[in-house]
């Protein structure tokens, strides 16, 4: 009689032979005792198995003690020990020196666990693990260290910010967010996240950097930009007053001063030099403009020493009303806007980093032909007659004689 073969239970099967290969090596003194940790999944309660997992720690196996945190998580998530598993899983990771596994273990705790009394303590390990790549802690890939990154950063303050927007550590997690987008070239970004610490944390310690780093980014984009943005330094300026009126007492005060100082100089700088521009391209007229600029808005500088010093020489040269503003006839409104745009770009191609195109290309020959002016006498426009002229009889011509 052939036997009836029944189903195989082949996880049972698997624990059973796993178990008696561990007791045979254990009583051949090949591994000590308790099993290393190792529990099957419920045999145990949730607070020993937690328990047995700090004691893998305490000992230093910390690979074992990782596996034990998450099988407790795993095994039971509702019960009260599971947060403080997944917390101490995190930290374990971290002491391991597995960055972005601690990271992603601790929100996982925030997530899932948010009223967990490690909830302030975990989004500020994410601080310190996000600040160790703003730092130049390199990101692995397939478990090789490769070159670090601001980006990785960046995701990670982002996350941060995600699960915990009102944390009592949420203006420094956006204040660092817009540190990591500076460092990364993106001026604007940075900006407005500087800025949101300001408008969602007004009362927080961080809110006196925010405002002097966006003066400074300012600064950086008029000072450093292929087009030495003027308008950026006047933003810069603003900011850095307003720094200087709501935070006298910052520790950045007298930087902030330094700053506009450096700043009022590079434009003082730069205004001469369109006028000196205009002055080689001989239109004098248009760098009087400048030149009594900079000596009306820079009085004390050296530029305006200059300026002056010049403006001396082109009016014993030329004379006074040679270099007096005014047109020289009406212009109608394209050629007036035409002229603006035109003047603009000069004054842009003026600059010192200048990386557009030659000034021959921006003018051209000349400015486009003026329209036709609309006549404005009622005598050029007449009205058409209403009357139309008498009928008159047609002229009989007599046929010449032949």
């Amino acid at each position: 009689m052939i036997p009836i073969l029944r189903p195989v239970n082949w996880c049972l099967l698997v624990v059973i032979v796993m178990t008696s290969s561990l007791l045979r090596a254990q009583s051949e003194g090949l591994v000590k005792s308790n099993f290393e940790g190792i529990t099957l999944p419920g045999s145990v309660p949730a607070d020993e198995a937690l328990t047995a997992a700090k004691g893998l720690v305490d000992s230093g196996d910390n690979d074992k003690a990782i596996a034990a945190f998450r099988g407790v998580v795993h095994d039971y998530p509702r019960s009260k020990e599971a947060p403080e598993a997944q917390f101490l899983l995190a930290q374990t990771l971290q002491k391991k020196g597995d960055l972005e596994g601690a990271f992603k273990a601790y929100q996982m705790l925030l997530q899932k666990y948010p009223q967990t009394p490690k909830f302030e303590d975990s989004v500020a390990e994410e601080i310190n693990i996000a600040n160790a790549f703003l730092k130049g802690a390199r990101v692995r890939v397939f478990g090789f260290l490769t070159v670090p990154s601001m980006e990785k950063a960046e995701e990670m303050y982002t996350d941060i910010l995600k699960v915990s927007p009102y944390s009592k550590h949420a203006a420094i997690t956006q204040f660092n967010l817009g540190l990591a987008m500076q460092r990364q070239g993106k001026a604007q970004e940075a900006i407005a996240a500087y800025q949101k610490v300001l408008d969602r944390y007004p009362n927080s310690p961080a809110c006196d950097d925010a405002q002097y780093q966006i003066g400074y980014v300012y600064q950086q984009l008029g000072m450093t930009g292929k087009s030495q943005d003027l308008s950026a330094l006047k933003e810069s300026q603003n900011n850095y007053q307003d720094f200087l009126v709501q935070y006298p007492n910052s520790e950045k005060t007298q930087q902030a001063g330094l700053n506009m100082k450096l700043m009022i100089s590079k434009e003082s700088s730069d205004t001469l030099r369109v006028g000196r521009f205009y002055d080689f391209s001989k239109n004098y007229k248009a760098a009087s403009i400048y030149y009594n600029d900079v000596i009306r808005r820079f009085p004390e500088s050296e530029e305006a020493t200059a300026a002056k010093t010049r403006l001396d020489e082109l009016k014993a040269l030329y004379g006074e009303d040679a270099l007096r503003v005014g047109q020289e006839r009406p212009e109608n409104g394209e050629r007036l806007a035409e002229r603006r745009r035109l003047q603009a770009q000069v004054e842009s191609s003026a600059m010192a980093n200048y990386d557009g195109p030659p000034r021959k290309d921006i003018v051209g020959d000349e400015l486009p032909a003026p329209q036709p002016e609309m006549k404005g006498n009622v005598q050029d426009a007449k009205p058409i007659p209403l009357d139309e002229p008498p009928v008159q009889s047609p002229v009989q011509h007599t046929p010449a004689t032949p």
